[in-house]
C-alpha cells in the first residue's frame, strides 16, 4: 500500500511540466501532418491578434489543464488504483477526441468534400490530441496519486446494466442531434451527407455511453452516488465543450454555434446520467 504524500508545490510543478510537454507534443504532431488546412480560413479576432500558433497553444493548455484537474480531483477521492485512474481517464478523453474529430464539419479542414481522405486526416488529427492526453493522464496519475484506498470495494456494473447505459445515452444523443439537424438549430451537413452525419451521430452517442461505463467506478466517491451525473459533466462534459470551442477560437463567427451545440450535448448527457442513476443503478439487473 502506497501512503506517500506529495507536497502542493511538487504537485503544481508536476502538473505544469506535464501539461507543457503534452502541449508541445500535440503541436508537433499536428505540425507534421502531411495535409494542412488553408490558413486563410483562420480569421478569428484571436488569430489576427495573437497568431494561430499562440491560439493553438492556449487551447491545448486549457484542454490539458482540465484533463489533469479531472484526474487529480477524482483520483485522490476514488477507491481505484492510481494506474487504473490514469488509464481510464486517458482512454475516455482519447475516445472523445477520436470520435469528435470525425464529425462532418468541413470548415477548418483541408477538404471541400467529405470522403475517405477526410476520415483519414481527422483520424490522425484525433490521434494528435488523444495520444498526448493519454500520456498526460497516465503521468499525472502515476506521479501524483497514491494507492492508499486500494483495499476499498470498487463498484462494478453488470453486463446488462452496461448495455442499458450505453443505449440510453446513445439514443438520447441521437434524438437530440437529429432534432438539431432537422430544425437547423445545429449547423450540419446532413443535407449533403445524411448517411455520414447520422452514422457519426450514432457513433458519438455510443462512445459517450461507453465512456460513462468505463468511468462509472471512478465517479463513485464514497456514499455520494447521486453526484455521479455532476462529476460526469464536470469531467467529460466540460472537456467536450473545450474541445468543440477550438473551431470557434480560430474561425470568425463560429464560437456561438460550437458553444451552443456542445452545451446542448452536455445537457443531454447530464439528463441521461440522472435517469441512469435513478432507474438503472438502483435496479437489480
Amino acid at each position: 500500500m502506497d501512503k506517500k504524500c506529495i507536497s502542493i508545490w511538487k504537485l503544481i510543478v508536476i502538473n505544469a511540466i506535464t501539461i507543457i510537454v503534452s502541449t508541445i507534443l500535440a503541436i508537433v504532431v499536428h505540425a507534421l501532418m502531411p495535409a494542412t488546412a488553408d490558413a486563410t480560413k483562420f480569421d478569428s479576432i484571436f488569430v489576427k491578434w495573437f497568431g494561430f500558433t499562440a491560439v493553438a497553444v492556449f487551447y491545448f493548455i486549457v484542454l490539458f489543464t482540465q484533463c489533469s484537474i479531472s484526474v487529480g480531483y477524482i483520483g485522490r477521492r476514488s477507491n481505484m488504483p492510481k494506474l487504473q485512474v490514469g488509464i481510464r481517464f486517458g482512454i475516455a478523453f482519447a475516445i472523445t477526441y477520436l470520435i469528435g474529430m470525425q464529425e462532418v464539419m468541413l470548415k477548418g479542414s483541408p477538404f471541400s468534400a467529405w470522403g475517405i481522405e477526410f476520415v483519414k486526416y481527422q483520424f490522425i488529427m484525433g490521434l494528435g490530441d488523444g495520444i498526448p492526453t493519454m500520456l498526460l493522464c497516465f503521468t499525472i496519475a502515476f506521479l501524483t496519486l497514491t494507492n492508499n484506498r486500494i483495499g476499498n470495494q470498487i463498484q462494478k456494473l453488470s453486463l446488462a446494466k452496461n448495455i442499458k447505459v450505453i443505449l440510453i445515452i446513445a439514443i438520447a444523443i441521437f434524438i437530440e442531434r437529429a432534432i438539431g439537424y432537422e430544425s437547423g438549430l445545429i449547423a450540419n451537413y446532413a443535407s449533403l451527407y445524411p448517411v455520414a452525419c447520422y452514422l457519426w451521430t450514432g457513433c458519438f452517442g455510443l462512445s459517450m455511453g461507453f465512456i460513462y461505463v468505463i468511468l462509472h467506478s471512478l465517479l463513485v466517491l464514497g456514499k455520494k452516488h447521486n453526484c455521479i451525473p455532476l462529476r460526469f459533466v464536470a469531467t467529460i462534459g466540460v472537456n467536450w465543450i473545450i474541445f468543440n470551442c477550438f473551431i470557434g477560437l480560430i474561425i470568425k463567427g463560429f464560437m456561438p454555434q460550437m458553444f451552443f451545440r456542445s452545451v446542448v450535448d452536455v445537457t443531454i448527457l447530464f439528463i441521461s446520467s440522472v435517469i441512469i442513476d435513478k432507474y438503472i443503478m438502483g435496479s437489480s439487473n
